[in-house]
C-alpha cells in the first residue's frame, strides 16, 4: 500500500514540474484526439468537415502534441508549438483567402462560402474549420511566446548573477594590505613601503660611514 502511495506521489510530482508550454501541448493533444474520435462517428461534428483523412490528421496531431508535452525537454514543446501553430495558421488564413463557395463532398452538409478542397471528397475544410485552425494557431503561439519570455527572463537573471559574482571576485582581496580591496592600489602601497624602507637603510649605512 505504501509503495502504491509513493508511486502516486511521484507521478503527481512529475506532473507539477511541467512548464506552461508543455501543459498547452498536452491539453491540445487531448483535444485533437477527442475531435478525431468524434469525427469518426459524426463527420459534421461542430460544423467541421471531418472525413476519415481529416480524423486521422487530428489523431496524429494529438499523438505528436502529447509526445512534445510529456517530453523531458520543454524546448521540444516550444518547437512543436511554433511548427504546428504556423501550419494551422496558414491553413486557416489560406482557407479564407482561396476558399470558394461549394458543396462539400464529405458527409451530408450544406454549401459553404469558403470551402477549401485540399483533396476533393477526401480532405476539405470549411469556414468553421478555418476558424478553429486559427484558434489552434493562436493557442500554440501564445504558449510559445510565454515560454520564450520566461526563458529570456531566467537567462537574464543567471547572467546578472554571474557578472556580479565575477565582479566581486575581481575587486575583493581579503589578504590585501591595510584592508584595501583594490589590487592595483594595494600593490602600489606595498611598493611605497618597500621603497621607504630601502631609503632608510641606505641613510643609516651612510651615517655609519
Amino acid at each position: 500500500m505504501a509503495t502504491v502511495m509513493n508511486q502516486h506521489s511521484r507521478h503527481h510530482s512529475h506532473i507539477a514540474t511541467h512548464t506552461l508550454i508543455q501543459k498547452v501541448c498536452i491539453g491540445m493533444g487531448v483535444g485533437f484526439i477527442l475531435v478525431g474520435l468524434a469525427g469518426i462517428m459524426m463527420p459534421g461534428f461542430m460544423g467541421m468537415h471531418l472525413s476519415l483523412t481529416h480524423d486521422f490528421i487530428h489523431l496524429a496531431s494529438g499523438a505528436l502534441a502529447l509526445w512534445a508535452g510529456y517530453s523531458d525537454d520543454s524546448r521540444k514543446a516550444y518547437t512543436f508549438s511554433i511548427a504546428f501553430g504556423t501550419l494551422y495558421g496558414l491553413l486557416g488564413i489560406g482557407g479564407f483567402l482561396i476558399g470558394s463557395p461549394g458543396y462539400p463532398g464529405v458527409g451530408n452538409m450544406e454549401a459553404d462560402q469558403n470551402l477549401l478542397r485540399v483533396i476533393p471528397n477526401v480532405l476539405e475544410f470549411g469556414t468553421v474549420d478555418h476558424l478553429i485552425h486559427m484558434i489552434i494557431a493562436g493557442v500554440f503561439f501564445l504558449g510559445a511566446y510565454s515560454w520564450k519570455r520566461d526563458e529570456k527572463g531566467t537567462r537574464g537573471i543567471v547572467d546578472h548573477q554571474s557578472r556580479k559574482g565575477a565582479f566581486s571576485q575581481h575587486t575583493t582581496r581579503p589578504d590585501a594590505p591595510n584592508g584595501r580591496t583594490d589590487l592595483p592600489q594595494a600593490d602600489l602601497g606595498k611598493s611605497d613601503v618597500n621603497r621607504t624602507s630601502d631609503m632608510n637603510r641606505r641613510a643609516d649605512f651612510e651615517r655609519k660611514l
